[in-house]
């Protein structure tokens, strides 16, 4: 039964090649990740973050059909004139499937960040991306239907899948645009558009095959608003479509600080994850709540978050969900720099 199991999420695997890229919940925690002009823009010396995926844990014996992993470093290159120029690394591996499904990718980022104004409190940033891709099947852990002998109820060893390489490797590109003001001094705001795939690169295990990977299109934007001396406001929103597959997640979360003379802070918050409806060009609340928290001390912070299923998935006899956790560290400025970038807070 596992065995049968595992071939239909495995199916399911490659329904979703075809589908969104892997992303997370937690995308504000994933900056390299969600647009390549993110690269270096932070008030500190050198940003390190890591984020984990577990999606479905309970669904297949307790085991872990869907698990993602990511890391990533980046640090900003001061200018005289206010400008910078952030570069930086990500890595990341998603293992789907049990492992029979994996794809893995490290990339070079790299962006410039332009301030305008006289003071520097705006600022346009432009990035880009460039590294190896890699996607990797398991073909000794994997049965096929052909494989299936109705007679019997068993699988043979023999499959008549058309399979010419269990490894495909190719280059990738991505490309970002971010906007960012501070309009107040308890107010700014902040818009962004990145572009990932630029290269569309076959994909195809099949001898036959010629699948490219599609573009992915981001849209996501937000806001900080401080109304409270110890209480600010974060709201955020993300828009991806790739191919015909459209995704829109909208939320927000409170900041709390503990103490007033000390960094010291905690966030609360909600989203809600959209999915197309059956109907072109409409959206339905169909598809997961995702609970978040955060706790942060001295440039520390570590996030926790669950996606709550609100599809016809949430029917299922075991729990269905995914849990990630974050951690980002940024290292604070040296004392004697003077040049500070006005950034959002995710």
């Amino acid at each position: 039964m596992r065995k049968s199991l595992s071939a239909i999420v495995l199916l399911f695997c490659f329904n979703v090649l075809i589908g969104q890229d892997i992303h997370f919940s937690q995308f504000y925690n994933s900056p390299l990740t969600l647009n390549p002009a993110l690269t270096g823009k932070m008030n500190g010396t050198f940003r390190f973050a890591m984020n984990y995926r577990n999606q479905w844990f309970t669904t297949v014996n307790g085991t872990t059909p869907f698990a993602t992993y990511a890391g990533s470093f980046d640090a900003p290159i001061r200018l005289n004139n206010n400008d910078a120029v952030g570069l930086g690394v990500v890595l990341m591996n998603d293992r789907s499937a049990e492992g029979r499904l994996n794809n893995m990718f490290g990339l070079f980022s790299a962006a410039y960040h332009k301030s305008l104004g006289k003071e520097g409190k705006h600022a346009l940033s432009l990035g880009v991306q460039g590294g190896m891709n890699q996607k990797r099947l398991n073909i000794s852990e994997l049965q096929f239907f052909n494989q299936f002998d109705q007679s019997t109820g068993s699988f043979s060893q023999i499959s008549t899948e058309n399979i010419s390489n269990d490894k495909v490797t190719f280059f990738d590109l991505n490309a970002g645009l971010m906007a960012n003001s501070q309009i107040t001094k308890k107010a700014n705001a902040y818009v962004g558009f990145a572009m990932f795939h630029l290269t569309q690169p076959k994909e195809s295990f099949l001898a036959t095959g010629d699948e490219n990977l599609p573009i992915r299109y981001v849209v996501h934007g937000g806001a900080e608003y401080v109304f409270h001396k110890r209480i600010a406001l974060l709201p955020s929103a993300i828009y991806m479509r790739q191919r015909v597959f459209d995704e829109l997640n909208v939320g927000a979360a409170f900041v709390f600080k503990m103490m007033e003379n000390e960094n010291t802070l905690f966030y609360l918050g909600g989203y809600y994850r959209m999915l197309p409806s059956s109907k072109q060009n409409e959206f339905n609340f169909s598809d997961a709540a995702i609970f978040y928290t955060a706790f942060e001390y001295r440039n520390f912070r570590l996030a926790f978050s669950y996606d709550a299923s609100t599809s016809d998935i949430r029917n299922a006899p075991k729990p269905v969900g995914a849990f990630e956790v974050s951690v980002t560290y940024v290292y604070p400025l040296l004392p004697d720099l003077k040049n500070v970038l006005f950034c959002p807070r995710f």
